[in-house]
């Protein structure tokens, strides 16, 4: 007998025990799986919306508001129209960022809207004037009631308006941010 098949044979040796030992402490004992009490809450965060707006941009307004000092964009959120979150979403929160460098308050709206157009949901808070030099920050959120959460997923669409009191000489920035934070449950049947 060579050094060489000792070797293998001492190899294989160890082999074997580790396959039987982790074969061994893998056993467990047999249960049955009752659905009946089988729940699963798994939670999501995206990131719904960032935006930049100057304050030249804002004073003039855009193609969607042709009105001077407010602006307005549109955003896709027909994932909330999902047969699947009617069903089974139990939780929903939006949570913003503001940071706004401009001289003049902001009044941020997000509004929700169904298939027909009518409007599901509302958020409206002001944002404080800011500067260049020392911009307000301002975080807030917005947790949905049951009754909030069923009139929400039908929404398809969001328009996010920006306006602010009139005035054609301000400078700065107002950037904004939402994510929406949500969860589902699942139990057995």
């Amino acid at each position: 007998m060579n050094v060489y098949s000792f070797y293998l044979k001492d190899k294989l040796v160890m082999l074997l025990l580790g396959v039987i030992s982790i074969t061994y402490l893998g056993c467990t004992d047999d249960r049955d799986f009752d659905t009946d009490d089988f729940e699963l809450n798994p939670i999501f965060e995206l990131n719904v919306f960032e935006a930049e707006y100057s304050a030249g941009l804002i004073n003039t307004g855009n193609d969607s508001i042709p009105v001077q000092n407010s602006i307005r964009d549109f955003i896709d959120v027909d994932f909330l129209n999902e047969e699947f979150n009617v069903d089974n979403l139990v939780e929903l929160e939006f949570k913003f960022l503001a940071e706004n460098s401009i001289n003049r308050r902001q009044t941020i709206d997000f509004v929700f809207f169904d298939v027909n157009n009518i409007e599901t949901f509302r958020v409206t808070e002001p944002i404080p004037a800011g500067s260049v030099d020392n911009p307000t920050i301002k975080t807030f959120s917005v947790a949905l009631t049951p009754q909030e959460l069923e009139t929400i997923t039908t929404s398809i669409r969001a328009e996010f308006l920006v306006n602010q009191p009139a005035s054609n000489s301000n400078s700065g920035r107002l950037r904004m941010e939402c994510v929406v934070e949500g969860s589902y449950e699942f139990a057995g049947e």
